[in-house]
Order: structure tokens, then C-alpha cells, then sequence
């Protein structure tokens, strides 16, 4: 198989696709197709595209699930329909890995094919609702305080592109792909009133974040939430700074993710793709 397949549920159990008793036979997962919203003109012939999205799309998946013994393809079987049903009776969307990138989607029909003479070997045609049609990849830009600096050749990232220190902290990220990238951006304390910056745009909460506390602000669903120490979250959508855009996504190209330096803060870019990459490896 060229790529690397599996799929992880809303609870982060994983099945792989790519080695025994699982493999994908046949997959349309590379295909896509957007929505596009246009207009005729009104005196010359023809019109003009004004939006273009990926719309909610079904997939199909095949899968030969196969064992040397009849014990190991049922338990593998049963183990399928576990790590798939739970995120339909949970109503959370699982991610569908293909190399680095993800779409979210359920798994709402599974079709077997028996053989009756091999009986440790069923093919199974999953249809896959496409909740997010774009294939994500996430990458993380840690900015720490200015205290716990370190030289970039002592430290190991876990972004992508290196921190670069300069007045205030400052790291590089590259947002390679054509189009916005949503983020994920957390803001640890004890600090008040902090911001961030990507690019040009001011990222902002009116308020102060204890020592053991973080606010997350998810642009995914448009949400900020304090979190405590022990996981509770609270909605402070209301105490953000309201004269800046905090859910304006990072645009294409080459861009500088910037804080005060008095706290720290992890910026978890969501590129988006129609397919993944054939060249990942």
C-alpha cells in the first residue's frame, strides 16, 4: 500500500487499514468536489463564480479483513463495528488518517460479503459521511516566557519551523497550502488580558488566567473557553477583546506568531487540503 491508513475514534481508539486483518481494497478517499455559487449576467451570455466550498460528501471504503484462523477474523470483525459504532451513538465524528492528514467523519452503513468457502475472509463496504470534507494536518508553534528561553540549537519543537527570538517572542510558521487555516490557540497563565498576534491580526481575552489555568480559543467552532486544573471549562466567549477579529483564520504564506513573552502560548495551525498529499514520503 502507498500510504498509511487508520482510523481513530471520538475516544482515540485506532484501527489501521494498512496491515492484517484490516486492508482497504478500493477507495475514492482522493477524490473531491466543491459547491460552487454563481450568477448568470444580465447583458452579456455567461455568469460569475461567487463562493466556492467542500459541501458534507459520502465516501465509500472497502475493506478485506482476513485471518489464518477463524477466531482472529471474527474478533477483528467485531473490533471493527466496536471502534465504529461508538462514534455514531456518541454523535462525535472520528478522524480518518491518511499519512499526516485527517478528515472527520462516521461510518453510518457497513456492508458485508461472506465467502462461503473461505470463512475468515469478509469484505466489508463502509459509506463515510464526510462531516468536514477537508484533509487537516496540525502543526504546533510553542512560544514560552521570556524566562525559560532557550538557544534554538538546544531545543527541540514541536512545530514544524523553529522558534526565532527576537523583542518579545517570535516564532515562523509557513502555511503552505491555498487556503485559510483555522487555529487552535491556548493561553497559559498566570498572566491578564493577553494577546496574540499572527500575521497582522490581534488574538485577545479581557481577563486573567490563573497560574494553573489556560483559555483556549478554538476557531473550529468559534469558542473561548476558560480551562481549570482539574479540565472544567467555562465559557468566556463574552470577555473577548471585541475591536479585534479572535476567529479570523491564518491566511496562506509565510507568517510571524508573536506574544508579549510574559506567558506562554501554543498556536496549532489546521491546514486544509481537498486531498492529501501523494509525496508525503
Amino acid at each position: 500500500m502507498p500510504y498509511e491508513i487508520w482510523y481513530e475514534n471520538s475516544a482515540g481508539e485506532i484501527i489501521r487499514f494498512d496491515e492484517a486483518p484490516i486492508v482497504v481494497q478500493q477507495a475514492g478517499l482522493f477524490d473531491w468536489q466543491f459547491a460552487i455559487s454563481a450568477y448568470d449576467r444580465a447583458i452579456r451570455d455567461g455568469g460569475k463564480a461567487v463562493a466556492a466550498r467542500r459541501p458534507i460528501q459520502d465516501r465509500t471504503l472497502i475493506l478485506d479483513v482476513f485471518a489464518d484462523t477463524q477466531r482472529e477474523h471474527d474478533a477483528a470483525i467485531d473490533r471493527l463495528n466496536n471502534v465504529l459504532e461508538y462514534d455514531l451513538c456518541a454523535l462525535k465524528p472520528g478522524k480518518l488518517w491518511i499519512n499526516n492528514r485527517y478528515v472527520r467523519c462516521l461510518a453510518y452503513s457497513s456492508v458485508k460479503t461472506l465467502d462461503r468457502d473461505w470463512t475468515s475472509y469478509t469484505v466489508v463496504t463502509l459509506t463515510l459521511k464526510m462531516i468536514s470534507p477537508a484533509w487537516v494536518a496540525e502543526e504546533t508553534v510553542t512560544l514560552l516566557p521570556a524566562s525559560q528561553q532557550t538557544r534554538s540549537g538546544d531545543k527541540k519543537y514541536l512545530g514544524k519551523y523553529p522558534y526565532k527570538y527576537s523583542e518579545g517572542i517570535v516564532a515562523r510558521f509557513v502555511n503552505g497550502t491555498s487556503g485559510n487555516a483555522p487555529m487552535i490557540i491556548k493561553i497559559f497563565g498566570a498572566c491578564s488580558n493577553p494577546s496574540v498576534y499572527v500575521g497582522d491580526n490581534e488574538y485577545s481575552v479581557n481577563t486573567d488566567i490563573a497560574a494553573v489555568e489556560y483559555v483556549i480559543i478554538d476557531q473550529r467552532d468559534k469558542s473561548i473557553c476558560r480551562v481549570s486544573q482539574s479540565g472544567v471549562r467555562t465559557n468566556i466567549f463574552n470577555l473577548r477583546k471585541k475591536s479585534v477579529d479572535n476567529f479570523l483564520p491564518a491566511p496562506p504564506g509565510a507568517l510571524s506568531v508573536s506574544c508579549s513573552g510574559q506567558f506562554a502560548c501554543e498556536v496549532t495551525f489546521l491546514t486544509q487540503r481537498s486531498e492529501p498529499e501523494w509525496n508525503y514520503h
